[in-house]
């Protein structure tokens, strides 16, 4: 007589969700204990409480805001990954789709949620990353697919040295706030006015105001 073993059940995705806004974060956590194959680890409103939490539970994905990784520091976006470097993460955006859309660009994010998301759409970008792809959004959703090229070109460097210029922050600061030298920063400046097609910062900002792309002032 032969003995059948028993299926084992896959086991569910454990999910860190860090989120700024209370409301937002309960309609998340509605939305991902109503799907089985989904496990909330834990939730905080803090990137940092939640850098903590990534380094203690381990989670199989994490879904960070936007917001609260602004308040933490764009630039310390690789920690999240330090001991996981293949931790999927997704932003989740309350703000700018446009802006969303270039942050996805970093090495560190492997996929984003808009605002103005639902549901299905959240469960598809968990699911996507999950298998190790990288969710975009849709060109109807951005509006202008080739408008937004220029700033796709950008490294994920670049991208912290374009916030940078257009908040109108000096090359000093942005040296001492990202640790690097100065000549560094310059080079860095020069490179993304040339990728962007533009002769300065009035350029950029003029850029990013057609795009929609929020940069926070400090």
């Amino acid at each position: 007589m032969t003995t059948r073993m028993p299926s084992l059940k896959p086991m569910p995705v454990s999910i860190l969700i860090v989120e700024h806004f209370p409301v937002v974060r309960a309609g998340i956590r509605r939305w991902l204990t109503a799907t089985p194959d989904f496990a909330i680890t834990g939730e905080t409103p803090s990137a940092e409480e939640g850098l903590r939490m990534v380094e203690q539970l381990r989670p199989d994905l994490l879904l960070l805001d936007l917001v609260a990784l602004r308040r933490f520091g764009y630039e310390r976006l690789p920690a999240f990954r330090a001991n996981q470097p293949l931790l999927p993460v997704i932003l989740l955006n309350s703000r700018s789709e446009n802006f969303h859309g270039m942050e996805m660009m970093c090495s560190s994010v492997n996929g984003y949620f808009p605002s103005d998301g639902d549901a299905d759409e959240l469960i598809t970008a968990i699911r996507t990353v999950c298998s190790g792809k990288r969710h975009a959004v849709s060109a109807q959703r951005h509006g202008n697919e080739h408008a937004a090229m220029r700033h796709q070109r950008l490294s994920a460097r670049e991208l912290q040295v374009f916030h940078s210029m257009c908040r109108g922050e000096r090359p000093t600061q942005t040296a001492d706030r990202l640790s690097l030298s100065l000549s560094t920063v310059n080079r860095y400046r020069k490179l993304v006015c040339r990728k962007m097609g533009v002769d300065g910062v009035p350029g950029l900002i003029r850029y990013a105001i057609d795009q929609g792309i929020e940069v926070f002032p400090e």
